[in-house]
This record gives C-alpha cells, structure tokens and sequence, in this order.
C-alpha cells in the first residue's frame, strides 16, 4: 500500500461563516496543505491503529502519535504509516528520525550536523563547569577555602580544561572527559 503524504500545511485564510465564528470566539486555527485538505476533515480519514508522523521538507520526523489529534501540522508534512521500525520513539526528539515517503529509518547526521551537535555540547558542559567552579574560585581568592572545596575547584577546572580542548570538527570520534564526582 503506498504511503499518502499530506502537507505542508498551512494556515487557511479563506473562512466560511461557522469557520470564521469559531476563529474568533474560541481561537481556533484551520490548516489546510495545497492541495484544501482540511486539517479537522482529513483527521476524521485515518485509522486508530496506525501511526501518524509529522516531518519537514528533509525529511526529519519532528511528531508522532497515533492519535492525530495530538499532532499541529503547521508548516510540515504528515504521513499514516504502517510500518514502524522496532526502535522507533513514539515520543521522537534531535531529529533522529527520518521519513523516505515510505518507510522510516535512523537518521544519518552529515560530518557538519555531528560538529554542531559537538559545538553545543561542549559549550553546554564548558558552561556547567564554570557555574560549579565560580564559587569554589571565590572562596580560593578570598583564601576561605577548605580542602575538600581546593581539591573539587582542581577536578572541575582540570574537566573544563579537558572540555575546552575537544575540537567539534573530529566528530563522531569525540571522548568526553568523565564529570568530576
């Protein structure tokens, strides 16, 4: 059975008079993709049994659930699969995920995605670090320090020193330093 792809989904501008009654007593929005498949009509089509993912224009599943309703499909594509892979989230979450058209598979991060995914971490953890030795530098300078507090301000700077030297563009061939205990 071939995969039916709706999408992307869009705001609806053209309202009829209950549409434009419940857009501006309750709020509500209507979507609908290029080809006026209305988001609440199109809902009322698919199975109970089947998942629904919601993926941008690469590919990427960025929302799934088996319940449509659950979904916003706003700027994005949407597609009734059958086939799941065993591995497979129900609550997907980084862009893991990518959607073919036919099947759902792992996605594969180019060597530029792997370095910014490095990049952020690093920055993450170099900034962790700097919150847990701020106040054991204080307490060093103002020479209240007690020994327990020099010997974590050494381990921490000593991590973020090890933290700063990891270069984004080796990825996925990175070793993180383990977090001082």
């Amino acid at each position: 059975m071939k995969t039916k792809i709706y999408g992307p989904f869009s705001l609806r501008e053209e309202l009829n008079e209950k549409e434009t009654l419940l857009a501006d007593s309750h709020g509500i929005t209507f979507l609908s993709d290029p080809k006026y498949n209305d988001w609440y009509q199109l809902q009322k089509q698919f199975s109970p049994d089947t998942l629904k993912i919601v993926f941008d224009e690469k590919g990427v599943i960025n929302a799934a659930s088996y319940d449509a309703s659950t979904l916003w499909p706003q700027s994005f594509n949407l597609a009734e699969v059958n086939f799941i892979p065993e591995n497979f989230k129900k609550i997907p979450t980084g862009g893991e995920w990518v959607f073919d058209g036919e099947k759902i598979t792992l996605r594969v991060y180019s060597a530029n995605e792997l370095a910014e995914q490095v990049a952020y971490k690093k920055n993450t953890l170099l900034t962790e670090a700097s919150v847990i030795i701020s106040p054991l530098q204080d307490a060093k300078e103002l020479g209240i320090a007690t020994v327990n507090e020099l010997a974590e301000l050494n381990k921490w700077m000593l991590y973020r020193v090890s933290v700063s030297r990891i270069d984004p563009k080796t990825a996925p061939d990175i070793i993180w330093p383990d977090i001082p205990a």
